[in-house]
């Protein structure tokens, strides 16, 4: 290998590890997000006192019901529903 041919080798090797190397702007969150979020209610995230949410599915010869409940502010957590052999389960994590 000629001088010329390594030296153009290395200043490649030199410009790809620059680029590659470099921090990437997607580590900085993206306004666009931050517009999205505020459309859809971050800013009031501080007054949600709980989540709810129920799930009911009727099929025949099956009943199928499900709640979680969710506080943020206290970050408690809780599940009713079956197992699957059908008895009741009620979990809580707080």
């Amino acid at each position: 290998m000629t001088k010329l041919g390594r030296s153009a080798t290395i200043l490649c090797l030199c410009c790809v590890a620059l680029v590659f190397g470099s921090p990437s702007r997607a580590q900085t969150p993206a306004p666009i997000g931050e517009q999205i979020a505020k459309v859809y209610g971050l800013d009031g995230w501080g007054q949600i006192e709980a989540i709810r949410y129920t799930f009911n599915a009727q099929i025949p010869g099956i009943d199928v019901s499900r709640t979680w409940i969710w506080q943020p502010k206290t970050g408690d957590i809780s599940y009713e529903g079956k197992a699957k052999d059908g008895t009741p389960v009620k979990l809580s994590y707080n």
